[in-house]
């Protein structure tokens, strides 16, 4: 009965931790934002014939400030896509072999958005480069600067998961001698 409790008041905690705006989980509240911003574009246009020049880019803007993010976040805590089934039917030596595809594959992924659009958003940082539209905000000057930072951490990330699924993987090893195989 005790367990079922403490289960309990870990998930709570849990809970309570994902709710919290932190640097980590702002970003997920910014989607909120872009609702209210769209529902007062709606209200503005078709009750009071009044529409915005700003709604439409700012939610824009924001809404890729979070997709960008969310890579970070799912890389942070090793919740990418995967083929999850195939994953968990795997032995210890198939998983490290898909875990080796999936590091590779992530660094090249994020070395090339890094090397190839850096010169892109150091150009767009550097003139301050604007959208091009009534609002005119500078959305490319920010965000292609901040997609390029975002695979660098991106890579980053991958690499830390990759290098604790390696000490996993010989430590299991280590630990069960050769059954690892299994």
């Amino acid at each position: 009965m005790s367990t079922k409790i403490s289960k309990l008041t870990d998930n709570d905690e849990e809970q309570k931790r994902h709710t919290k705006l932190t640097l980590e989980t702002a970003p997920a509240w910014l989607f909120a934002f872009v609702v209210i911003a769209t529902t007062y574009e709606v209200i503005a246009r078709y009750l009071f014939m009044a529409p915005t020049v700003w709604a439409n880019e700012l939610s824009l803007y924001v809404c890729a400030i979070g997709y960008v993010y969310a890579g970070i976040y799912s890389m942070k805590h090793d919740r990418h896509l995967r083929i999850t089934i195939a994953y968990d039917l795997a032995g210890p030596k198939v998983r490290l072999f898909f875990d080796i595809v999936q590091f590779a594959s992530i660094i090249i992924f994020c070395a090339a958005l890094c090397l190839y659009g850096f010169n892109e958003a150091w150009e767009a940082l550097t003139s301050w480069e604007r959208y091009g539209t009534a609002f005119n905000a500078p959305i490319p000057a920010t965000i292609k600067p901040f997609i390029v930072i975002c695979g660098a951490v991106m890579a980053l990330y991958a690499t830390r998961n990759f290098i604790l699924k390696l000490a996993a993987f010989k430590a299991a090893r280590t630990e069960g001698g050769n059954n690892a195989d299994a």
